[in-house]
This record gives structure tokens, C-alpha cells and sequence, in this order.
């Protein structure tokens, strides 16, 4: 493809945006087009300086012919509104770090840039710099041997004032998100994801951290960041080995004076390594963002979302440890989109109906286990809702309730309830008796703000109870009104079928449900304890003859069928995420590699992904399945809407199984 000149639009008009503007006269790939300020004045008096067709508005610039991509340098609370406006105008966006305030609103974010097909980087300039991929280089290749530490600090004094952007708490001021994201993007770049954060802040009077200090986790050692508004810190990265120390003096602002990465071995003998790039740190920056939108690609391959999404992560960490809480971090009526949560406003997902239930059941479910906080839990669930889908799954155990508690706060402050069919779970093993079922629902529902579950499970089965004693306590809730339908989870099916027989002897409602383990990969070895699952041949005849629900849960066998091969799994965020070793005690066997290969091949023909491939087998039983997904993303859930609409036939289903 032809390379041609971005127009650039700029959206603000404060420093950042000067240096951004007074760089790209250096690019190799971008000239500045216009610009838009909040007032017309500054935007015509930045032009006068640096060039570029001010605009009245920023609106204004983005219905604007000649420009390619915006630029948006505006106050931390205004990113994710110019940004998704950007986006829906069809601009290529470069935003300011930090991208959204929380990870909701990041992940809402690319969520919307997967939507409109649209290209969006987080403006982390020092990283695009070949000073900090000389850096990364040099740690790869062993120069510092085995890292054994990491520091790094970036501190200024700016005297205390409310208004100023640095301490004002309604434009989400304070260190962490405008400063300390250096210290903690440097680690993360250049020695990998941390295990766990820990940290401290000082507030100032504004309720905004002038000082905040974070402790990252890594095998054998911490990573120590530090950051402040209001007193002179270093700015410094220090990387410590076992056979010497990586050092960059002043790294948040590399130039063709400042491109310098030094080596110390335990001697003392020095070794200094720098970057040939004579342009200025902007033109970098600018002309990295051009040369993708040259090439069309979907994303920065030196910021790329999961980087940006993580880094979101860990600053939602570090500002709770800090104590710093801004109003974007409350959930109201109004999604991130600023606008109310309209079921089925981006699409559909098939639905079926579940006999006791008075409204349809999405295909898809959506599982709560691995969410960490209320603006998180929002940015899934609002575009599941958005895409069609109306079934969330949670536990009375996930997350020691903080999974309920999150889907509650959601659910209520969104105002969906009447639209949603939630599946909760309870009597887990040790507490798994007819007695701990009511006292559990009557957590589970206050955790949840609703009177009732709609389908409510058994999470184990404790052979050792008579199944009357099961059937008596679930007909007790449901007579209550505080359940609609139940099942077993981990249930075998014989005693799916005493319980049911005596259900039926007795006028009583029977089990209407399973939720089993489930996929196109058999499960060889539970992957916690009590785990069963529906895979065998048996289990599926009983499922067919008896027409029972089913809502398998891993249902794509926790990352079987991705590149887990070549890549790896690691288990950094969540106690439930599947690791390596897992996947080779669970999942593997030469049945299941065999199934692998088929569904990598089948996904090869139609163009899409294996893991799409083996949701798609889950949703072709000839018996209701309901599969739950635990996407981490909505890049991820994208994957399983799409999963969800693909054909396959009977032969590919059962080829796909090893049964042809």
C-alpha cells in the first residue's frame, strides 16, 4: 500500500499538545491539519504558532474531511467521550495516557474500536522510543543476567492548586494516572506482568494522591515504583541482574540528546548503548501511529490493547491502595457510552427457552467469576447486554462474593433487572447440605439486590444426603418465590433421575437443569475437586433422552484450543485462570490433541479461530445447551458472539468429536 501524509487534528490546546504539534513538523509520515480548543480563541492562537485550520469545537474537527487521525490531549475525565466520539467518526484516535480513568471505561474503549473497526493507541510516547527497545534487548539477551530487582520513580514539585488539573478531583487529578503510569508501564514493558501490587498513598487536600508508592510482584523479587506532584523525585528506571545493573537517566522524555541506556557490572566497568533515531519523541510517536494507519493494521504492536487494558488494571489497583476513588468509579443509569444500557441495541444472540422460565434464555451466558471491580463488571456485561444476551452466571463462593456483590451493583444501578435471567449458585462443598441452601440464598440475594434467582444450582452434591432432602429444600425456595427453576451443578445423572422420579411421584418441580463441565475437549481429570462433566458418551444419550438443560461451564476447555503451545498461560489476575499445568494434567491426551488439530483445521478452512470453532461444537448438541464464557475482554466476547453464529453441520460435529 501507498504511504501517504496523516492529517492530524489535534483535540486541546495545552502543553502536551504543543509538544505533540511542535514534533510533528519532524515527521516522517504526519503534518498537522487542524485544531480544536475548548474556546476558539486558544484553538487560533495555537495555530498561529504551529500551524493547522483551527475548528470551532472539537466536534467540529471530527466531522472535518481533511483530517486522517485525532490526537486527543484533553483532561484526564474527557478522554473516553472525545475518544469514543473519535471512534464513531471513523478517525483513527491516539489518546492520551492514561486511556479511560478505570478499566471499564479502557475496556469499553476497544470494545468500541472493535465495533467500528477503527484504530485506537494509547499515547504512551517513551515506549515508542528505540531507547526503550534498546533497553528491552539488552534485558532479553542476558546483559544483567537474571533480573533480580526493579525501580523507578518520576516525581516534580507543583505547589498545591484545587483548580489546576493535577489536584482537582473532578478531572480525575492526582500522581498515580499521570505520572506514576510511567514507573509501573516501564516495569511491566521491559521484565513482564507482575503477580500483585501493593502500595501507599499520601492525599492532598483535594482527595487526590500527591505521593503514592507501589510494590509489583515477581518471582523472587519487587518491583519498587514511586511517583509524586508536589516533591522532586529521580526519574530514573534501575533494573538490577545477577551479573549487572540497566539504568536509564531521565526515560519519560528520550531525544536525540537523551537516548542513552547504561550498563553497570559488579566491577564497575560501564557499557553505554544508544538509540541512532535523531527524531524528537513526539515525531516517534506520531509517525509509529501513521505508519499503522498506512497498513491498515487493527492495532499498535508496541501498545497493544491487552497492554493498555493491563495497565488499567494494575493503576485501578494501586489507586485502591492509595485510596483514591474518583466519580467514574460509581456506577449509574447511564453507560460509558453516556447514554442508558439498551438491551439488543448492537445485535442479537439466539435464544431457547428453559421449561419454568417465563422469558427465553440467551445461548451465551455470561460468567462473573473473574471480575475485580464495579466499572470492570459494567464494561462486560453492558455489551453483552448491548449484543443480545441476557444470561449472567455467579456463585454464592466466586470471589468470596464479590462476584454477587458486583453483578448486584450492576444490575441495580443499570435498572435491568426485569430483562435478565440470573443463574446463582450455592451449597459448595463443605458446606453442601439442604441446610446451608436458604441461609446461603439469603446472602447471595442481598448480594445481588433481587428477591429471586431465576435458575438457581446446587454447586455440588454430597452423595451421603437423600435426594427427597435436595427436592424438599429447592421446592421450599421456589414456593417462597425466591427461585424459578433449579438444577445440580456437578450432578451425576443418576441421581438427577432419583431426584427427579421422587419429584414426580410426589408432585413436586424436578430438576430442569445441568451445569457440568461441557466441551469439545473431554475433561481427563477434574479441574478442581468434585468437578463432572457431561462429555462422555453416556451423559450426552441421557441429555438427548431426557431433553435436560444443559450450561456447561469451560466450556471451551479454559484455553485448550488457543496457541497455549507457543505462548503459554499464566495465572496473574485470578485464583480460577488456567495455568500451564493444568492444562497439561485436565486437557491433554491424545484424544484430545486429536480433537485439537481437527478444530484448528476446521477453523483454517473458515477462516476464523479454533477456540470459535470449539464454542460452536458446544451450541450444535442436539440437546438445549447454554454455554458460559468467561471472556476477560470484549475483544474476547466479540469472539464468542461470532462463535455463536457460525453453522456447523452434523458430519462437521461429530468429525470435529473423532466420531466419523
Amino acid at each position: 500500500m501507498t504511504s501517504r501524509q496523516i492529517r492530524w487534528g489535534i483535540l486541546g490546546t495545552g502543553n502536551i499538545a504543543a509538544q505533540f504539534a511542535s514534533d510533528l513538523q519532524h515527521s516522517q509520515t504526519g503534518q498537522l491539519s487542524g485544531v480544536a480548543s475548548r474556546t476558539r480563541d486558544k484553538a487560533e492562537a495555537f495555530c498561529a504558532t504551529h500551524g493547522g485550520t483551527p475548528s470551532p469545537s472539537y466536534d467540529d474537527l471530527l466531522q472535518r474531511d481533511d483530517i486522517d487521525a485525532v490526537y486527543i490531549a484533553t483532561p484526564h475525565n474527557s478522554h473516553i467521550t472525545w475518544a469514543q466520539k473519535a471512534l464513531a467518526a471513523q478517525k483513527p484516535v491516539l489518546c492520551e495516557k492514561p486511556l479511560g480513568l478505570n478499566q471499564g471505561q479502557v475496556l469499553h474503549l476497544y470494545g468500541e474500536a472493535a465495533r467500528y473497526n477503527v484504530l485506537l493507541v494509547e499515547a504512551l510516547m517513551y515506549l515508542m522510543h528505540p531507547r526503550m527497545h534498546l533497553a528491552k534487548q539488552l534485558i532479553d539477551d542476558g546483559a544483567i543476567g537474571d533480573i533480580t530487582g526493579f525501580s523507578s520513580s518520576f516525581g516534580f514539585a507543583f505547589p498545591f492548586t484545587p483548580e489546576h488539573r493535577l489536584y482537582a478531583h473532578d478531572l480525575a487529578g492526582g500522581g498515580i494516572l499521570d505520572i506514576g503510569i510511567y514507573p509501573l508501564t516501564a516495569a511491566r514493558y521491559l521484565i513482564g506482568e507482575p503477580s500483585s501490587l501493593s502500595g501507599s498513598g499520601r492525599l492532598a487536600p483535594s482527595r487526590v494522591d500527591a505521593e503514592a508508592r507501589a510494590s509489583l510482584g515477581y518471582d523472587g523479587f519487587e518491583a519498587q515504583l514511586h511517583c509524586a506532584i508536589d516533591i522532586e523525585l529521580p526519574w530514573h528506571i534501575t533494573v538490577e541482574g545477577s551479573q549487572a545493573m540497566l539504568k536509564i537517566e531521565q526515560p519519560w522524555h528520550p531525544g536525540p540528546e537523551n537516548n542513552t541506556v547504561t550498563i553497570t557490572k559488579a566491577d564497575g566497568t560501564q557499557t553505554h548503548h544508544q538509540s541512532d533515531d535523531q527524531r524528537p519523541l513526539y515525531a516517534i510517536e506520531a509517525d509509529h501511529v501513521g505508519e499503522l494507519i498506512n497498513r491498515q493494521a487493527g492495532q499498535s504492536d508496541l501498545v497493544t490493547p491487552d497492554f493498555s487494558i493491563n495497565t488499567a488494571y494494575w493503576l485501578d489497583r494501586w489507586r485502591a491502595e492509595a485510596r483514591v476513588v474518583y466519580d467514574a468509579d460509581k456506577l449509574t443509569n447511564i453507560g460509558f457510552h453516556g447514554a442508558a444500557v439498551t438491551p439488543k441495541a448492537h445485535g442479537e444472540i439466539a435464544c431457547a427457552p428453559l421449561n419454568g422460565l417465563d422469558k427465553s434464555v440467551s445461548k451465551l451466558v455470561l460468567g462473573t467469576d473473574n471480575q475485580t471491580d464495579a466499572p470492570t463488571m459494567a464494561a462486560m456485561a453492558d455489551a453483552f447486554v448491548e449484543a443480545g444476551g441476557n444470561c449472567f452466571d455467579t456463585a454464592h463462593i466466586y470471589s468470596g462474593g464479590l462476584s454477587e456483590t458486583l453483578l448486584g451493583e450492576w444490575v441495580n444501578a443499570r435498572g435491568l433487572r426485569d430483562n435478565l435471567v440470573l443463574l446463582g449458585k450455592g451449597a459448595h462443598t463443605p458446606d453442601c447440605t439442604p441446610q446451608a441452601v436458604g441461609a446461603q440464598l439469603d446472602i447471595s440475594l442481598a448480594r445481588l439486590q433481587t428477591s429471586y434467582l431465576d435458575i438457581y444450582c446446587l454447586h455440588r452434591d454430597d452423595p451421603a444426603v437423600p435426594v427427597e432432602q435436595w427436592i424438599d429444600t429447592l421446592n421450599g425456595e421456589v414456593d417462597r418465590g425466591r427461585i424459578r427453576v433449579f438444577g445440580g451443578s456437578n450432578w451425576t445423572a443418576e441421581r438427577i433421575d432419583a431426584a427427579n422420579a421422587y419429584a414426580a411421584q410426589n408432585g413436586l418441580q424436578g430438576f430442569g437443569l445441568l451445569s457440568n463441565n461441557f466441551s469439545l475437549a473431554r475433561m481427563e481429570s477434574p479441574v478442581w475437586d468434585g468437578c463432572i462433566a457431561s462429555s462422555t458418551d453416556s451423559f450426552r444419550t441421557w441429555h438427548e433422552a431426557n431433553n435436560i438443560a444443559l450450561m456447561p461451564w469451560s466450556a471451551q476447555a479454559r484455553g485448550f484450543f488457543l496457541d497455549w503451545g507457543t505462548q503459554g498461560l499464566a495465572s496473574s489476575r485470578h485464583g480460577a485462570d488456567p495455568t500451564d499445568s493444568e492444562m497439561q494434567r485436565v486437557w491433554v491426551s491424545p484424544e484430545n490433541m486429536q480433537r485439537r488439530a481437527r478444530a484448528f483445521e476446521l477453523a483454517e478452512t473458515l477462516r476464523i479461530s479454533a477456540i470459535q470453532i470449539a464454542l460452536a461444537y458446544v451450541l450444535h448438541q442436539k440437546f438445549p445447551c447454554f454455554a458460559i464464557i468467561g471472556p476477560r475482554n470484549i475483544m474476547q466476547l466479540n469472539d464468542s458472539l461470532e462463535a455463536s453464529r457460525i453453522a456447523l453441520t452434523p458430519e462437521q460435529v461429530a468429525w470435529l468429536d473423532c466420531r466419523d
